[in-house]
């Protein structure tokens, strides 16, 4: 068995999600646990909160909650939607199903849009479904194919027909340029682990005006962890414990210097270095003679999937002789491509050359 506390040497990550921390970061979440409520801990969490709402554009308040992103999907439906509702979203992949598989979990009616492998979701389709429907729910970044979906266009299609429009942006916050109330989004979900470059375990969900609007006005839903009107009520009532549950203090404090260092930098810039890097990293693959995914003009910054024979065998390679580990495929490209993600310490010209390297070799053995 394992030893927690000595662990063997384990390869340098380049996988779609979760990224290495950064030395800074690592120095912060290993301090001694402090406690989750109290006048330090209070001013800590508040401004963590508000530096996120910053990053995401939201004027209101975002939620983080002990969990993953897909937490904040679950939160999310089950605060904007009521059972019978009917909900149209885009097929983008593995990530554009789970979407699919949260809504019906909470008994919606889902009017599900065909996306071609490759390809963006065409908003022309999206409008053809939209109307009547109570809502759009839409993955921005398929961390399956590495795809950029085009959630500007898509919130405006929704926000005119009167839907609630929602996005999941776990793998894209951070890695791209995402403002909930300058681009219509009245939810948007993500995760600590990718583009905010934090440890894994909390998920964060931003409300635009229409979605608090909502969230105000909903039923709460069958579930105590889950009812944000339950959180609403910690944060008003319960100032010195501004949430209804034991909060992961180093996780929130690693999160605080990881979303500084990003505002710091300034988050277009941050995003537009990010942006160069992910193209280098494509022409470099391109000129081994692979094949992109995603069609040109919507490759995302944080995760690059590529066409390979045989990815088992590559991934395996990277592994063993380059002490680097990259993803395999998810459906629908399951048995077919390979993933590298940029997020973390190891975003950097660098490590891309490496992993380029890394791939180079395994192809040619």
């Amino acid at each position: 068995m394992t030893d927690p506390r000595k662990l063997p040497e384990m390869p340098a990550l380049m996988i779609a999600g979760p990224g290495e921390l950064h030395e800074e970061d690592l120095d912060v979440v290993g301090q001694q646990v402090i406690a989750h409520y109290g006048d330090v801990w209070v001013e800590i969490h508040n401004r963590v909160v508000d530096r996120v709402g910053e990053l995401v554009g939201a004027a209101d308040r975002p939620y983080l909650m002990p969990g993953t992103g897909t937490l904040g999907l679950d939160a999310a439906v089950a605060n904007l939607f009521t059972e019978g509702d009917r909900v149209v979203v885009p097929n983008t992949g593995f990530f554009g199903i789970r979407l699919i598989e949260v809504a019906r979990a909470h008994r919606l009616k889902v009017d599900k849009v065909d996306v071609e492998i490759g390809s963006p979701v065409d908003p022309a389709a999206v409008a053809a479904r939209v109307e009547g429907a109570a809502g759009v729910l839409m993955v921005h970044v398929e961390t399956a194919t590495g795809i950029r979906h085009p959630i500007e266009e898509v919130a405006k299609i929704a926000n005119d027909a009167g839907a609630l429009f929602m996005v999941d942006g776990i793998a894209s916050v951070g890695g791209e340029l995402v403002n909930v109330d300058r681009d219509g989004i009245d939810a948007l979900v993500t995760g600590t682990q990718k583009g905010l470059e934090a440890p894994p375990g909390l998920g964060i969900v931003a409300f635009g005006p229409r979605g608090r609007e909502r969230v105000d006005a909903h039923v709460p839903p069958h579930s105590w962890y889950l009812d944000l009107q339950r959180w609403d009520w910690y944060r008003a009532e319960w100032p010195h414990h501004p949430h209804p549950v034991t909060m992961p203090t180093n996780l929130f404090l690693a999160l605080a210097s990881s979303v500084d260092r990003i505002l710091e930098a300034g988050l277009e810039a941050w995003v537009g270095k990010r942006a160069a890097l992910a193209k280098k990293l494509r022409q470099d693959l391109q000129e081994l003679g692979l094949e992109l995914v995603a069609a040109p003009g919507y490759e995302s910054n944080l995760v690059t999937a590529i066409y390979v024979d045989d990815p088992p065998s590559v991934v395996k390679s990277l592994i063993a002789n380059d002490g680097i580990m990259i993803s395999g495929g998810l459906e629908p490209l399951a048995t077919q491509v390979v993933r590298i993600g940029l997020m973390g310490r190891t975003a950097t010209e660098e490590w891309v050359d490496r992993v380029v390297a890394g791939v180079k070799a395994a192809l040619a053995s």
